[in-house]
């Protein structure tokens, strides 16, 4: 098999990372601050967070709390901000974890809500969005790298335009994170929001929302945590707010392993080895009249090939690659519905290969070859 659905989740996995998990699940874990015997035990929790702060630029690692993954964290912001009454900017760009919250909270009449349009590539104008804003704008929610083509944003830009306004930024760093430079503190943003089982190399579930000391939400659940136990309020001290109940360490410990392996393997060998097999395939793939594509250079991720064969319907492209070449791609719309349309691929979407880190040239040398075939079968248009 060949897998190339790394903006979905991430595979294979570190070695190292399966092996800790297993030895975790093989003893009790003395979960730090809930035993009489903590002072022996290693606290997995905070020092993923101090990776994370580290990997992400953030000032004050005890700012990130855990969660399911980013659309726990985004619901967070979204539901957690006092934005009844209020107005609310995003953008076409979007993944539905931040347009169906939104809508909801629109068609509850809570909010009013506009979508600041994308050029065909994905990208926003930071005018645009400025060119929104009403008096009673309270927040700006902005996926940072698109899941689709690979496009990131101006977020300093965006944060500078909304703090002038004295407007909050949700920043979606869902496929951001691990793939491209993040600076929380020196952006400014105000909630970040990420996932770990993607290019942070860890498992399904877990993920976490960093709020920067500037800005406060409500937390949405409410319950253990391990502190101040005689306490009948949940404790508003970070990172526990946001951390009710039993944690996922198994999780968390995936998230420490694989920010570990960032950091020993290099975060810049990561990226060039990511880019240097998407632009191969694009420069491969370019020399076949039928392969249109949705990737550019400019302000690209290099995460993702984002192309369509001919007038051939993505998922049958995908169930070709799959069935006849075991080639593991994505195809649809990506959960990024408003996106289909400045694409021009609406209804149908596109196809989308993403590779990881432990992906060979040779892989996507087979990967271009199973393509030119495929495209054989449309004939000449």
């Amino acid at each position: 098999m060949i897998y190339l659905n790394n903006a979905a989740t991430s595979f294979p996995k570190p070695p190292q990372l399966s092996k800790a998990i297993e030895d975790f699940l093989s003893k009790p874990y003395f979960s730090h601050g809930r035993t009489g015997i903590d002072s022996h035990s290693f606290d997995i929790a905070d020092a993923a967070r101090k990776n994370l702060a580290k990997l992400f630029n953030i000032n004050n690692y005890k700012r990130i709390s855990f969660s399911s993954g980013s659309t726990e964290s985004l619901n967070t912001v979204i539901f957690g901000l006092n934005l009844e009454g209020k107005h609310v900017i995003t953008t076409e760009v979007e993944h539905n974890s931040v347009i169906r919250p939104l809508k909801t909270l629109e068609r509850a009449g809570k909010i009013t809500l506009d979508f600041a349009k994308c050029d065909n590539i994905g990208f926003v104008n930071p005018a645009d969005i400025e060119s929104l804003i009403q008096p009673n704008t309270e927040l700006i929610a902005i996926n940072f790298c698109s899941n689709v083509t690979g496009t990131y944003q101006d977020i300093k830009t965006i944060t500078e335009v909304a703090h002038k306004n004295n407007i909050k930024v949700l920043a979606d760093c869902s496929q951001a994170a691990g793939n491209i430079e993040i600076n929380a503190s020196d952006w400014d943003i105000d909630f970040m929001a990420f996932t770990g089982h993607k290019s942070l190399f860890g498992l399904q579930g877990i993920g976490g929302l960093y709020v920067s000391e500037k800005a406060s939400i409500n937390a949405l659940k409410y319950g253990g945590t391990g502190t101040k136990s005689t306490y009948l309020y949940q404790p508003e001290e970070f990172p526990v707010y946001f951390e009710a109940g039993t944690q996922n360490l198994p999780g968390i410990l995936s998230l420490l392993e694989g920010t570990n392996f960032i950091f020993e393997t290099g975060f810049d060998k990561i990226k060039n080895h990511k880019t240097n097999l998407v632009k191969f395939a694009i420069s491969e793939l370019q020399k076949n009249q039928k392969i249109k594509f949705y990737n550019s250079d400019f302000n690209s991720s290099y995460s993702n090939i984002c192309f369509n064969v001919g007038k051939m319907a993505p998922e049958e492209v995908n169930f070709a690659l799959d069935s006849s070449y075991d080639i593991i791609v994505r195809s649809g719309v990506h959960c990024a519905p408003l996106l289909m349309g400045p694409m021009s691929v609406d209804p149908w979407g596109t196809v989308r290969a993403s590779p990881g880190y432990f992906t060979t040239t040779d892989e996507i040398s087979e990967f271009v070859k199973a393509i030119n075939e495929i495209s054989n079968f449309i004939g000449d248009e």
